[in-house]
């Protein structure tokens, strides 16, 4: 008797998942993607296509995975953009990359600001590389970081053959026929570094890209009253997706397409902080953080965006 209800049960089990699958099966076939959507999916909303192969697009924005820390490289038909230089034990991995991507020269060197962060390795990629233009920002004398590693920074850009540039909102470099550069920030003598930090947008024909360096609320607030275009399909967020930056007007006015958040594994800052993943989830903005993915890519042939993840 036993063994009868078990063979029962069992058919029943059986008929139940067959019935299961076929549901499954015919959702698939007659609405594909709304069952279990892919990461292609997901960034396919955002106008994102993956590809692991960006060297064949003509420019390329580059997030690098140097933890804790700031650096990001542009590419724009064979020209050069370097924006910080993580932490000071970060050279091994950047120099690496930059060999990775054939990159002997570097354009334009942009330091957002003087803390270890954002400026650990600069001292050490100007001594080995051809850079032929630095922009960092003007400090005044009150304000002027005064550790040994900023000063060890001046030192190289002073022994160096670049030109020094101090970043001027509204001031636009030209990088080749099709790429180019905005200074907006900073656009006061802040006592707060992170403030202090160079803020950018680079385009490349119609796709553009915006950098913030550290950049908090107020250097947020004083960069939407100067009028600035802001709107971009990609921002790496402000201070490694803290609550201190990515203020909801300032999010509304670039309405991206694309979030970079550049963090270490497991920091002690807990960051992101989850009130901004709430705001991007909210805008429906797409993500990537490279404790996550590790170093992101971006490419565009100036028309359609292209995503490639080291994880």
């Amino acid at each position: 008797m036993l063994k009868r209800k078990n063979n029962k049960i069992s058919k029943i089990i059986t008929v139940v998942i067959l019935i299961l699958a076929l549901l499954i099966s015919g959702v698939i076939t007659f609405f594909p993607g709304k069952v279990f959507p892919s990461w292609n999916d997901i960034f396919r909303k955002a106008g994102l296509n993956q590809t692991t192969n960006v060297s064949e697009y003509p420019f390329s924005a580059h997030f690098i995975d140097v933890g804790q820390a700031d650096c990001a490289l542009i590419t724009s038909d064979g020209k050069a953009i370097l924006i910080d230089a993580g932490e000071v034990d970060s050279y091994l991995t950047i120099n690496a990359y930059l060999k990775s991507q054939n990159v002997s020269e570097i354009n334009y060197f942009i330091l957002t600001h003087g803390h270890s962060d954002h400026i650990g390795s600069a001292k050490d990629i100007i001594n080995n590389y051809k850079i032929d233009n630095i922009i960092i920002t003007k400090y005044s004398e009150e304000n002027m970081p005064s550790t040994n590693l900023y000063n060890e920074f001046l030192t190289s850009v002073l022994n160096s053959s670049a030109k020094v540039y101090a970043a001027v909102p509204g001031d636009k470099y030209v990088v080749s026929d099709n790429c180019g550069f905005t200074i907006l920030a900073p656009n006061d003598d802040y006592k707060e570094l992170n403030n202090s930090s160079v803020v950018i947008r680079a385009i490349y024909k119609d796709k553009s890209f915006l950098f913030q360096g550290d950049a908090e609320k107020k250097s947020e607030k004083d960069i939407l009253k100067q009028g600035f275009n802001l709107e971009s399909d990609v921002i790496k967020l402000g201070h490694h997706g803290s609550k201190t930056s990515s203020t909801d007007a300032y999010l509304d006015d670039v309405n991206p397409k694309f979030a970079i958040i550049s963090c270490g594994v497991n920091n002690q800052y807990n960051l992101p902080s989850d009130e901004t993943i709430k705001k991007l989830s909210d805008r429906k903005i797409q993500f990537c953080r490279t404790d996550v993915n590790g170093t992101v890519v971006i490419a565009t042939d100036g028309k359609e965006l292209y995503l490639s993840t080291e994880k």
